[in-house]
């Protein structure tokens, strides 16, 4: 395990740090992109990731779910730097959540949360120091930490999303979300809007259906009369949370009752927050979101 990690892993790392040939590694410092301001800031790696938990995740979340935010982020990090993705300016990361993980800092957080920002930044920080440098690995491999609001009681599969199977991303039972205001919610879309956004011609008496599904029970493809379009396609033009749905057609609208938020794959940040509540380790949070997967700890040196 060491000399795989060290081997794919701390040799990315070290051309940021000129540590190249020793076992132990500096930090390393990235340059982010600030989508906003179209700028690059500097940032040592383990400060990356404060901002990155304190813009994805609730700083109210219990600390072990913090802590399984930091692993995702540092992870996802990790592995959007080996695979050399080409940002603006020439940056490692960016901010840009199109294309990488959210990131806030400190002063923007304050703004958020002036009353307890002290409380909260404390509570961040002691998340990320207590797993420093901690990688989520499936076969020496940092993974491709997926992440999500809230799963509505079962995660989704790559597979089903992107067309691609990957082991530590199957679909998994969650019974920890049910607090999340998405885990069931409802939306209205009239015919006529239907008609006028989608393009589709659902005529004065349309039938509305889920023609296909995922093993999970998530929509695939949505059949109006005899027209089809993908499930994906259909959320994105009506900004629904999910494709986690059941339809019901009434006489002007279609009901949808959807479950959860995102697309449902890899961890259910508020079904980790549930486990964290319910006693869980952030390992075993970890754990169960991405399956045989490890956890790696980096060499860093003392500074």
């Amino acid at each position: 395990m060491v000399l795989g990690i060290l081997g794919i892993v701390a040799v990315v790392l070290a051309c940021y740090s000129h540590n190249n040939h020793s076992s132990e590694i500096t930090p390393p410092t990235i340059k982010l992109y600030l989508h906003e301001s179209n700028q690059i800031i500097k940032l040592e790696i383990e400060e990356y990731v404060c901002g990155v938990v304190a813009a994805e995740m609730p700083a109210s979340f219990a600390l072990e779910a913090l802590k399984a935010q930091a692993l995702c982020a540092r992870t996802y990090a990790c592995k959007k730097i080996m695979e050399d993705r080409q940002y603006p300016l020439n940056a490692d990361l960016s901010d840009d959540i199109t294309c990488c993980q959210a990131y806030v800092s400190w002063p923007q957080f304050e703004d958020l949360h002036p009353a307890q920002y002290e409380e909260l930044k404390a509570k961040i920080e002691l998340a990320v120091s207590s797993t420093r440098g901690e990688l989520i690995v499936y076969k020496d491999k940092p993974i491709d930490a997926l992440y999500h609001s809230t799963c509505g009681g079962q995660t989704e599969s790559a597979a089903d999303v992107w067309g691609t199977d990957i082991p530590y991303l199957q679909s998994v039972e969650c019974k920890y979300c049910s607090a999340s205001n998405y885990y069931e919610t409802r939306q209205v879309i009239s015919y006529q809007d239907l008609n006028d956004i989608s393009g589709l011609v659902t005529g004065s008496n349309p039938h509305i259906e889920i023609s296909e599904k995922s093993l999970s029970g998530r929509a695939r493809e949505i059949k109006v009369n005899d027209q089809e379009i993908s499930a994906s396609q259909f959320r994105q033009l009506f900004n629904l949370p999910s494709t986690y749905w059941e339809f019901k057609n009434e006489k002007d609208d279609l009901i949808i009752n959807s479950r959860g938020y995102g697309h449902g794959v890899g961890m259910c940040q508020y079904g980790a927050n549930g486990m964290a509540l319910d006693g869980k380790s952030y390992k075993e949070i970890i754990s169960h979101y991405y399956k045989d997967t490890e956890i790696y700890k980096l060499n860093y040196q003392d500074n």
